[in-house]
């Protein structure tokens, strides 16, 4: 039985030489996603704790990705207004 390693070589040299870009594209994201995967292990995590102003950035760099609005919402009122919306028209 052959190793992971072996069978992945294998796959890759029965792939037509035209296509080869396809598979060296590939294989770069996939190197980025476990380099990406490799900086965000335990350790990553436990040295923002230790520096709070880091943490904090990364916080701030998070909300915005999120779109987190900066200021209070009134749940009520605006859960009140997308029911009005939705059942304005079942009367």
């Amino acid at each position: 039985m052959l190793t992971l390693k072996e069978q992945a070589v294998d796959m890759v040299q029965s792939f037509p030489e035209e296509k080869m870009s396809y598979v060296i594209e590939i294989l770069k994201w996939i190197v980025g996603v476990l380099d990406d995967k490799s900086r965000t292990s335990f350790g990553t995590r436990t040295a923002a704790i230790d520096n709070p102003s880091e943490a904090i950035k990364a916080w701030e760099r998070f909300k915005a990705y999120k779109s987190i609005v900066p200021y209070d919402i009134d749940i009520k009122a605006e859960l009140a207004q997308a029911r009005d919306e939705k059942y304005a028209n079942s009367i």
